[in-house]
């Protein structure tokens, strides 16, 4: 798990392709155990909602131009930024390591028709 949160830190650090087209992406996953923890769909599709939005103001964070001698340009980056990690631990708290229910049944389908 602390690889995947450091995958995705530096992602969010330098990741930014400087493009604003904004279309979803699903959140990375190690390999699919049985072992995994799962939520329901309804907590995966919020997971994926919060990882592409901390993705898209991590790339805002990477083009921001911040006028040190302005207070207000300064603590607004800071704001971002401050966001940014709060969107970061609570992607790793709710979502890291875990997979939706759906793809934890579909394995355990492909495990027995691959165990008959």
């Amino acid at each position: 798990m602390k690889k995947l949160i450091f995958v995705f830190m530096l992602f969010a650090l330098w990741g930014a392709d400087n493009s604003f087209a904004q279309k979803y992406e699903i959140p990375p996953t190690d390999f699919s155990y049985s072992n995994v923890p799962h939520i329901s769909d309804e907590a995966m599709e919020k997971c994926v909602l919060l990882y592409n939005q901390t993705k898209w103001l991590a790339e805002e964070i990477n083009v921001t131009q911040v006028d040190r001698y302005s207070q207000v340009s300064v603590n607004t980056y800071n704001q971002k930024v401050l966001r940014h990690s709060q969107m970061v631990a609570e992607f790793n708290k709710d979502c890291a390591g875990k997979q939706s229910e759906s793809a934890y049944k579909a394995a355990q389908e492909l495990n027995e028709k691959m165990n008959r």
